[in-house]
């Protein structure tokens, strides 16, 4: 009787191993895809990650606005003394974010990598992979990318004087 109830046991504890692991969710690849919903074309962006593994930048899309730029000014409803009050007056721009929306998005092979030249700013200096991947530690935008087909195969750090 006793291996009886200990046969049923086991046959039991092994049912409910089977079906829960028929009912549990795949794992999902540890390699994430790049999203495809960022367009081609130049783009304006802070990075916030970099998967060295899986290549993917994290982009978050920014805008650059002047002060002079009254007309998307009043068009996003932004009061310059209120909303952007230290940017314009110490610098005479401001970095707008109108909404946090990150993508990620592979980083060719061949991309072309800049960061500004702090001897002479107006011309980017070329960087490697490893030397990028160091500085973004630090400085993480605004970046201007470059995406075609769906990758982006240039990084330049935007000069902000």
């Amino acid at each position: 009787m006793k291996l009886l109830k200990k046969t049923s046991m086991a046959i039991l504890v092994m049912l409910t191993v089977i079906v829960l692991s028929a009912c549990a969710e795949k794992e999902t690849p540890k390699e994430a895809t790049p999203k495809e919903s960022m367009s081609a074309g130049e783009k304006l962006v802070n990075i916030m990650n970099y998967e060295l593994s899986t290549k993917l930048l994290t982009l978050d899309e920014v805008e650059w606005i002047d002060e002079s730029d009254t007309d998307r000014i009043k068009e996003l409803g932004l009061d310059v003394e209120k909303d952007l009050p230290s940017s314009f007056a110490v610098n005479g721009f401001a970095i707008y974010n109108e909404n946090m929306e990150e993508v990620s998005i592979k980083l060719a092979d061949d991309a072309e990598l800049f960061l500004v030249n702090q001897e002479n700013p107006l011309e980017p200096r070329a960087v490697d992979e490893k030397e990028f991947i160091t500085y973004l530690l630090g400085v993480k935008g605004p970046y201007n990318v470059t995406v075609k087909d769906d990758e982006v195969v240039r990084v330049e750090e935007k000069y902000m004087p």
